[in-house]
């Protein structure tokens, strides 16, 4: 037992550590509130103050701060105070490690740092165009604001933010602009603009000797009229989305209601039928088989149920002491030749099998795993039997309109998604979720197959109300067919009724005395059978055992960027 706990631990915490990221072992904070202030110098660098709050839920040792240069500039000079009093720097690449150790506390650290050719400078203009923040920062900002400063006054001035800082900027009478960002997710960019008149940056380099006015202007009317383009298939989108989801729930609502109403009339009329019928359904299919195919699955019980069938049918023998005897396999189903095989030849010897021997087999480790495999092949034998038998309908025109619904409502819920909006997204999830089910599972069952379940079902229902004189009317192969069906079920009504209506019958001359017999052993035997394999599959379960395992570059304008956080 220590040897599985121990392995079990350690793949555990091995896809712990793969599923969450390192992060969520760092200090737990918020960061309430940003303001960076951007100077912008007439030699063409920028100073740069920024001020984050942080709030500390328990023990940290301080706050981190990223900040990628775009192509052809760089970061000097980064510096760190709180309340005047310096803090400790450390860099590591683009990632600055401010130390201020402390335990549950609200701090605000002031950072200065320059910009070296920050500004591109033209012939007409010169620009600030930068990301503060990007794709890679992995902390959300509950209030951040960026204030842009010019050297001087000036009213020249043309301003825009993308992404998170789309729509953000107002410009002052000063010339300074202010991009009210307010709360910005993690993940996320968003990249400022902002544009003077070249003449207040006379000492700055020609980043190029061209005139840059137009097209800046161009490039803020094609981001608006995006934005607008965006905002109208918003709209349109809602609109559409509205009649999809209204449409296909309706399709859906109304199939539902006909297929109900078609299944519900066909199994009233077999039920009318079945009431004038014998209480014991017309031998269709085997009992392993019809087990199946009422519940879905072959538990260790249908095992139990399968060995008693193979005595009613006569292909095994019922000796004493609990041992069965193979007789013969002439004219014997596939999956009963494989049961016969496997019980009389590999679990048991000389063509007798016993429950010791089940026992014996299944304390070896050993066996396991043959022996799980044998059943499983068995079971598919059994599903193959009523894979023939054709009791579901087929419907493969209507399930492959069903997977193009699905595939179409799972395509256009993606389309909504782009434009954010979850609530028709979730809505076109839920519908392709239902008509994808409904295109993998729906198969109906015939006429036959709803007379077989109806059949067992009535049975169930008729048998505790069944008289004595009524269950010795019944021949004794249908006695036992009866009874063997609520070993297999494990349906204990079933089988404590059937006790009842054995401990009170007195065999008629028409009941033959070999097939009383057998219906005796098998009434004797049954209960103990079920438990012996329900015993063999708890015991080979526990060491067949089956594991599974599940194995995230980005950037601002220029490729700069960064991000915050704290340690």
């Amino acid at each position: 037992m220590i040897r599985k706990i121990f392995p079990a631990i350690f793949v555990s915490l091995l896809t712990v550590l793969f599923l969450f990221p390192i992060t969520s072992w760092a200090a737990d904070f918020m960061i309430t509130q940003v303001r960076i202030d951007a100077f912008l110098q007439e030699n063409g660098n920028v100073e740069v103050q920024e001020t984050h709050t942080y709030s500390f839920d328990g023990d940290f040792n301080g706050i981190t701060r990223e900040i990628i240069p775009k192509k052809g500039t760089s970061i000097s000079k980064l510096k760190a105070s709180e309340n005047g009093n310096s803090l400790k720097v450390e860099k590591e690449d683009d990632l600055y490690k401010i130390y201020r150790k402390g335990e549950d506390e609200l701090i605000t650290v002031d950072l200065a740092y320059t910009i070296k050719n920050g500004i591109d400078k033209y012939a007409d203009v010169a620009e600030f165009y930068w990301p503060f923040f990007d794709d890679r920062n992995e902390s959300p900002y509950e209030n951040m604001t960026i204030v842009v400063h010019p050297p001087s006054e000036t009213s020249n001035v043309i301003a825009y933010g993308d992404d998170e800082a789309f729509d953000t900027e107002m410009v002052q009478n000063d010339g300074s602009v202010i991009f009210q960002l307010g709360e910005v997710p993690e993940g996320e960019n968003g990249d400022i603009r902002v544009a003077y008149d070249a003449a207040i940056f006379p000492s700055a380099s020609i980043a190029a000797d061209k005139n840059m006015k137009d097209s800046i202007l161009q490039d803020r009317q094609d981001l608006y009229e995006k934005a607008a383009a965006r905002a109208e298939m918003r709209e349109t989108l809602d609109s559409v989305s509205f009649v999809v989801v209204i449409v296909f729930t309706g399709i859906l609502l109304l199939f539902g209601i006909v297929a109900y109403m078609r299944a519900r009339a066909r199994e009233l009329e077999v039920e009318r039928r079945s009431e004038q019928s014998s209480l014991i359904p017309k031998e269709e299919l085997s009992m392993p088989a019809t087990l199946y195919f009422i519940k879905g699955l072959l538990p260790a019980d249908a095992i139990a149920a399968a060995l008693l069938d193979l005595v009613r049918k006569g292909y095994v023998k019922k000796l004493e002491d609990d041992r069965f005897q193979f007789v013969s396999s002439a004219g014997a189903l596939e999956h009963e030749q494989m049961l016969m095989k496997f019980l009389f030849d590999e679990i048991g010897s000389r063509g007798e099998f016993s429950f010791a021997d089940l026992k014996a087999y299944t304390k070896r480790k050993s066996n396991h795993e043959k022996y799980h495999t044998k059943m499983t092949q068995w079971q598919q034998a059994v599903q193959q039997e009523v894979k023939e038998k054709n009791l579901f309908e087929k419907n493969g025109k209507l399930r492959w309109l069903f997977a193009t619904f699905s595939i179409f409502l799972f395509g256009f819920g993606i389309y909504v998604l782009v434009y954010e909006l979850f609530g028709w997204f979730f809505a076109c999830f839920g519908l392709f979720v239902a008509y994808l089910i409904l295109a993998l599972v729906y198969r109906p069952k015939t006429t036959e197959g709803i007379q077989i379940k109806t059949g067992w079902r009535l049975m169930k229902e008729r048998l505790g109300r069944l008289s004595t004189k009524e269950w010795e009317d019944l021949s004794t192969d249908e006695q036992m067919r009866g009874y063997i069906f609520g070993i297999g079920m494990n349906d204990k009504n079933v089988i404590a009724r059937n006790k009842e209506l054995i401990q009170s019958f007195q065999r008629p001359a028409h009941h033959n005395q070999d097939d009383w017999f057998v219906f005796n052993s098998l009434f004797l035997i049954g209960p103990l059978a079920s438990s012996h394999f329900q015993s063999a599959d708890r015991t080979t379960q526990s060491t067949v055992n089956t594991t599974s395992s599940t194995t995230g570059g980005g950037g601002g304008v220029g490729g700069g960027g960064g991000g915050s956080g704290a340690f």
